[in-house]
């Protein structure tokens, strides 16, 4: 059995009690030869790493209660720099005692396995330092994202319409909600819930992501106004029931305006009826959001290209 040995990532004597201040970018040097080893010793831990992970024979964690994995590592926060040889040992302790998210034998919803391309990648966009912002700053990034959007976007069938790359699936399904008010009420913009024409309400499924009830917190309307629908025994949400509460609300005064539909659910991985769904919301007026949890949630029938209409893959 292989396992991280924090001891063996050994700098020269000169290099192992230098500082951060040491290195470049604060030493002025085109090439500094500290800076290259330190960070050769890193790049050589992080290779083992991958290469003890993917071993079968290597155990999946090396589990410890809080409080022992706190007696294992030095959480001080230092009042002056620590030494690269330091570093570079917390590195190697640090991945130690990591989930090995990238073993054969790591299961997970959300992670699970290694591709060593995209972890380059990563390794590439950390080095490069950048944002997103504008064309100015990330020149490459810029024109890189906007064709894989595209790519994307014409996989599930749409020639024209836009994308947006999201940190998960819940600031993603906030994203949803927020644009739908603003397509829909784009005077909220400006004045906030003057510009509404009433009371605002939304429906999800009783089986749905908790993160679309905390849109109805984050977004102002309550979590009162964001109404659970019922759900069948496969864990889909009944058109009919959608349909009789939406009804309901309109009665009271309010306005339905948003609908959220799941492919995949968190617990039985239910798809709803997407298009039985995409025809009530056409019929009140109301935008259809699907949350895509395991992808694909958009390829539902084309019948369905409502302006009104957004989706997400987490």
């Amino acid at each position: 059995m292989t396992s991280i040995n924090v001891d063996k990532y050994k700098l020269s004597d000169k290099t192992a009690k230098l500082t951060a201040k040491d290195i470049i970018p604060v030493i002025q040097s085109s090439d500094s030869v500290e800076t290259r080893e330190f960070l050769q010793k890193i790049t050589e831990l992080l290779i083992d790493y991958v290469n003890i992970q993917n071993d079968r024979k290597e155990k999946i964690l090396d589990f410890h209660h809080p409080e022992e994995m706190k007696m294992l590592l030095n959480l001080d926060v230092p009042e002056h720099a620590v030494t690269l040889q330091q570093l570079v040992k917390d590195c190697a302790t640090t991945l130690k005692y990591q989930v090995k998210t990238g073993h054969p034998r790591f299961f997970n919803q959300l992670s699970s396995g290694l591709d060593v391309v995209s972890m380059a990648g990563e390794w590439l966009t950390a080095t490069a330092n950048t944002n997103m912002f504008t064309y100015e700053i990330a020149p490459v990034f810029i024109l890189m994202e906007n064709v894989v959007l595209s790519k994307m976007r014409e996989i599930i069938g749409w020639k024209g319409g836009d994308s947006i790359l999201a940190p998960g699936g819940s600031i993603s399904n906030l994203y949803a909600f927020l644009a739908a008010r603003h397509k829909m009420f784009p005077g909220y913009k400006d004045q906030g819930a003057r510009a509404l024409p009433g009371e605002l309400v939304m429906f999800t499924s009783d089986q749905c992501h908790y993160s679309v009830k905390s849109c109805a917190a984050v977004g102002g309307l309550g979590t009162d106004n964001c109404v659970m629908v019922p759900s069948d025994e496969y864990g889909k949400i009944i058109p009919s029931e959608l349909e009789r509460l939406i009804l309901e609300r309109k009665a009271r005064g309010q306005i339905p305006f948003f609908v959220n539909a799941t492919a995949g659910t968190t617990v039985l991985g239910s798809f709803d009826s997407l298009n039985a769904i995409a025809d009530i919301c056409e019929k009140y007026n109301c935008w259809f959001h699907v949350d895509a949890a395991w992808g694909g949630g958009l390829l539902f029938s084309k019948k369905y290209r409502h302006p009104r209409f957004s989706g997400v893959e987490r």
